[in-house]
């Protein structure tokens, strides 16, 4: 009896913990060879100054790319601690974005995890990947579109051009 008992505490445990631990779900719609956000992570310290996450990969896409991008944006809530210092004001973060390949028009879904100091939070994105007959379609070999793999540490996305 003591040991089914122990079993059952252990299973809840994991069902809590895993509960605890479903990530924020996000649901975008990109076109086929142009870049979409599908996320973003802001942290800062007392002065308003940025505090960059680490950004990691769980699972890559299968049919595009994933990278981060400075950006700024006026700061909402603080998820990590009760701070709430630089809400209401402009703050320097990171940006991921996603990157599908020219050619490929269906669902695509990426996950990855904002590790902060104190607190990491999951992050899924379903991508729904339209194609785009305005743009030209790459030839194969063409294309530079490094998915990356589970536990790499999400790149700096290539300066962007104009």
């Amino acid at each position: 009896m003591r040991a089914v008992s122990a079993a059952a505490l252990v299973l809840m445990m994991h069902s809590t913990q895993a509960c605890a631990q479903e990530p924020d779900i996000i649901n975008r719609t990109a076109r086929a060879g142009h870049e979409v956000a599908v996320g973003y992570a802001l942290r800062w310290n007392r002065k308003c100054e940025p505090l960059i996450p680490k950004l990691i990969l769980t699972v890559p896409p299968d049919h595009g790319s994933i990278c981060a991008r400075d950006f700024s944006a006026i700061a909402k809530r603080n998820v990590v601690n009760d701070d709430q210092t630089c809400i209401g004001k402009r703050v320097r973060g990171l940006q991921v974005i996603y990157y599908p390949r020219s050619d490929y028009a269906g669902h695509d879904s990426v996950d990855y995890v904002i590790q902060f100091s104190n607190k990491s939070i999951n992050k899924h994105a379903n991508i729904e990947v339209r194609r785009d007959s305005s743009a030209a379609t790459a030839k194969p070999g063409e294309e530079s579109i490094a998915p990356g793999k589970a536990g790499d540490v999400i790149v700096a996305c290539a300066p962007l051009s104009s």
